[in-house]
């Protein structure tokens, strides 16, 4: 039940979590297994990024070409979630500092909390999961559902007035690339830059993010911007 008209959306690589290192073993296996590609693929930048968009990033700099990647691209992603559920008990992925402490403080003032992440739903899930974390996020938008980061937030806020009951307008999308502060400001959100991933509180500032926090160890700052 939302009480005080608060919307809270968050990403997860980078801003609440860090070192999923299963779920790039994940892209990998799956593009070697569907297009044969061995290449390197470490040094795209995936900050923000939605998985089905890395997938055609990382599949078009490899030459293959576009009438193939379709043919094989549902299959493909498939095959990422069934490998990365398979193995995310060996995912070393942790919590960001402050993360737990704010979360269930947002619950305790009843926020509804979302998510908007590219990561296909069920790895979202699993990744959250493995530490203590998804049972906050009962919504979202995720890579599965769109390959543009913007419809994800569409997707997430709709599902939260037509599910949940949410009626406010006090809408904040936090995130820690440039592409969640675009994304957020696309549907009119208020956004939060957190500077935990690759981007710095400038580049996160210079993005037009409406607020932009250091990291999200300080509770009392978060809850001053959104309430």
């Amino acid at each position: 039940m939302v009480d005080n008209g608060v919307l809270a959306l968050f990403d997860i690589d980078g801003t609440l979590v860090r070192g999923a290192r299963c779920h790039y073993q994940a892209f990998v296996h799956a593009v070697r297994k569907f297009y044969g590609v061995k290449d390197d693929i470490s040094g795209i930048n995936y900050a923000g990024k939605t998985d089905p968009q890395i997938l055609m990033e990382v599949l078009e700099l490899s030459g293959i070409k576009e009438t193939l990647i379709k043919q094989h691209l549902q299959d493909c992603l498939d095959y990422m979630t069934r490998y990365y559920l398979a193995n995310v008990h060996r995912e070393n992925v942790q919590a960001l500092g402050g993360v737990k402490k704010l979360l269930g403080e947002l619950q305790r003032r009843k926020v509804l909390m979302g998510l908007t992440t590219g990561n296909l739903e069920p790895i979202a899930h699993a990744k959250l999961g493995r530490v203590g974390l998804d049972s906050y996020f009962p919504l979202g938008g995720f890579g599965s559902d769109y390959p543009q980061r913007r419809c994800l937030v569409k997707k997430a806020i709709k599902c939260a007035r037509q599910n949940f009951g949410y009626k406010g307008n006090s809408i904040f999308v936090i995130g820690d690339t440039p592409r969640d502060v675009n994304a957020g400001k696309s549907t009119g959100a208020l956004t939060i830059g957190v500077a935990t991933g690759r981007y710095t509180t400038h580049e996160l500032e210079k993005s037009g993010a409406d607020f932009v926090l250091n990291d999200l160890t300080d509770k009392n700052e978060f809850l001053e911007i959104i309430f």
